[in-house]
């Protein structure tokens, strides 16, 4: 009797903790149901990075509400060893802010990392110096039609974080991030963004769109290429 005694805190305690994620995500939709999204955006995003910090299990968990109501988006590496999130901040006008973490699973632990980049479009990876390198395709939002494309780079840590990775070698200095700038209105025939970075199948080679002055595409590319170590610039290609 003394053993049930001494054990039913420890019950009433687990239970307590018991919260699914299904539920939690059931919750928190029904408590930001009837607030404008981008009054409260920061709100949730602090919310579900609180939760994801707490509980290992959000891993393996895809956060299908959270996708559906707040412009959450959700990209693995292609090894499935990390998890990227990817939460629209913005106030809802032309520009877009956004805020992105990697999540990674060390000793049965979660370690929850942020990054700084734009809107995440796809996580590629590729073997440098014996060791997985992570490329983050992203996008940036500015006012009106301007914004950005981008390719960051990451590696793991021994601590399971990730941290940024220089590897990309111009004629003067290596970069951690490579990006092209543009302006929508100068897509002239098409209502779809041109391929303003561009890899070939085997991350071989990495092309960023050369523009004028004005921001004009000029169909002619700058060519960065896989080296064992880094990614070379080479020159400019079409």
């Amino acid at each position: 009797m003394k053993k049930l005694v001494l054990l039913l805190p420890f019950i009433f305690m687990s239970q307590a903790y018991a919260e699914t994620l299904a539920q939690f995500e059931k919750q928190l939709v029904k408590q930001y149901d009837q607030k404008a999204f981008y009054e409260v955006n920061q709100e949730i995003e602090s919310a579900v990075v609180n939760k994801i910090k707490q509980d290992p299990s959000s891993f393996n968990y895809s956060f299908p509400a959270f996708q559906d109501h707040y412009n959450l988006r959700i990209h693995f590496s292609p090894d499935k060893s990390l998890k990227f999130y990817t939460f629209d901040i913005g106030s809802g006008g032309t520009m877009g802010e956004f805020s992105s973490y990697v999540q990674t699973q060390k000793a049965g632990k979660t370690v929850l990392t942020p990054i700084d980049t734009g809107f995440i479009l796809d996580v590629k990876q590729i073997q440098l110096s014996q060791q997985p390198v992570y490329l983050v395709e992203n996008y940036y939002k500015a006012s009106s039609c301007m914004g950005a494309y981008a390719m960051n780079a990451f590696k793991p840590t021994p601590t399971g974080a990730v941290q940024t990775f220089k590897v990309f070698q111009t004629k003067k200095v290596q970069l951690d991030a490579i990006q092209v700038d543009f302006d929508c209105k100068n897509n002239e025939s098409s209502d779809e963004a041109p391929d303003y970075i561009r890899t070939d199948k085997n991350l071989n080679n990495i092309d960023i769109m050369l523009l004028d002055k004005n921001y004009k595409p000029q169909g002619k590319y700058l060519r960065y290429s896989k080296k064992n170590t880094y990614y070379q610039y080479m020159g400019v290609v079409k």
